[in-house]
């Protein structure tokens, strides 16, 4: 009997969805009852613009569902094709580009089993294989929200409490250790009971990509159930490699969404004071410097990892690393060091390009110091399952978790 189904989208990710599949096949899955169940793997090909065969031919003869809806249907209209051809008591909806440690999976279908009143439970998310940074917090889009976007933008200070508030909001979940409910899960990965899912559809299919998953999360909290995350459930989310290959299409869906987004929860009026918002955002962004609230030290070119030195009373500190001087978007760390350095191997993962970093105290959140740097070296993926079980079982934990 199947209890774990698991749904992956492909949009031109043959080669990610295929090592993730390697990953999934490696899980063991047990019942309410502590019995084996069988993992059912689902790859919907979503009609990628480039040939596919490679990467997908191989996983059907080992017994993988590969599906070809044979159009685009979104990734959304894409979890539902798959989620229809499913048996599993509980779906697990993913991108490809993701990693999956051992256990995970259990872990999030244990928690939906022992706990009916959760609709959603996600996992930790981080942004490298050696787990030295998390992946960013999500929140929950809302007219608000977007108002205090641009409001920011209109001077440094405004800028930097928004950043302030981001950074507070984000060690809520770098330090949680126990499942807690969220708002807003991170749409990469999570998993859902079948039923509930199938009463929601779960997606809208009418989202093309983006803010499709804050959409559901939305509908399962005002359906009366909890959105979790299960920190025990640890998984590699190789950010933003499958949507950037398309950067402009990507953009469009994105700003489409976002419009539909806030007319179907703030009606017509909602929608057009979001996009109006938007445009203001895009037009003003920078132009009245509160971008440049950080005032970051400027390291230059860099083909080697920086080592960043903190003052002596900087006993413990969030560490935060973006590519928007706005730190909108932000993965970190909880340190507790004074001289710190990325990883060599966190290094490689970094795409080369102009990076941002500050470290802020705790509990003050007072900015302690702050760098910016080209990173010239080239990106060096991960070479398949092999090489992040490998480097995964090697990364070590922070000592602390607590906030």
């Amino acid at each position: 009997m199947v209890h774990v189904s698991v749904v992956i989208v492909n949009y031109n990710s043959g080669a990610y969805a295929a090592q993730l599949v390697d990953g999934l096949q490696k899980e063991r899955v047990l019942d309410p009852h502590g019995r084996p169940s069988e993992l059912e793997i689902i790859v919907v090909e979503n009609d990628s613009p480039s040939d596919q065969h490679e990467f997908l031919d191989p996983l059907s003869e080992r017994g993988i569902q590969v599906l070809s809806p044979g159009a685009n249907l979104g990734y959304g209209g894409g979890c539902n094709y798959g989620l229809d051809h499913a048996c599993g008591t509980h779906v697990l909806f993913m991108n490809p580009d993701v990693f999956v440690a051992p256990g995970s999976i259990q872990h999030l279908s244990r928690y939906l089993d022992e706990h009916p009143e959760a609709g959603q439970a996600g996992p930790r998310g981080w942004f490298d294989c050696h787990r030295f940074l998390y992946l960013p917090r999500i929140e929950l889009p809302t007219l608000a929200l977007h108002f205090a976007d641009a409001w920011r933008r209109t001077c440094k200070r405004r800028a930097a409490a928004f950043a302030r508030r981001r950074s507070r909001n984000a060690l809520r979940i770098w330090a949680a250790a126990r499942p807690q409910e969220e708002p807003v899960l991170a749409g990469y990965a999570f998993m859902m009971p079948a039923e509930l899912a199938r009463r929601l559809g779960p997606f809208d299919p009418r989202f093309p990509l983006y803010f499709e998953d804050s959409d559901l999360t939305r509908r399962v909290r005002e359906s009366g159930y909890q959105c979790v995350l299960v920190p025990q459930a640890e998984m590699v989310h190789l950010f933003n490699k499958c949507a950037g290959q398309f950067e402009l299409e990507s953009s469009d869906k994105h700003n489409f969404s976002q419009q539909l987004y806030f007319e179907k929860h703030y009606g017509r009026l909602g929608g057009r004071i979001g996009a109006s918002l938007t445009h203001w955002i895009r037009a003003n962004g920078t132009r009245r410097g509160a971008h440049e609230f950080q005032g970051c030290v400027d390291l230059g070119p860099l083909s080697e990892p920086p080592l960043f030195r903190l003052p002596p009373n900087a006993s413990r500190t969030v560490m935060e690393l973006t590519i928007d001087p706005m730190f909108t978007l932000a993965v970190g760390r909880i340190e507790s060091r004074r001289e710190v350095s990325i990883p060599e191997g966190v290094w490689e993962h970094l795409e080369p390009t102009q990076f941002y970093v500050r470290f802020l105290s705790l509990p003050q959140f007072e900015v302690v110091g702050a760098w910016k740097f080209l990173k010239t070296a080239p990106l060096r993926p991960v070479q398949g399952f092999a090489d992040f079980e490998r480097r995964f079982q090697q990364s070590v934990l922070p000592s602390s978790l607590d906030p």
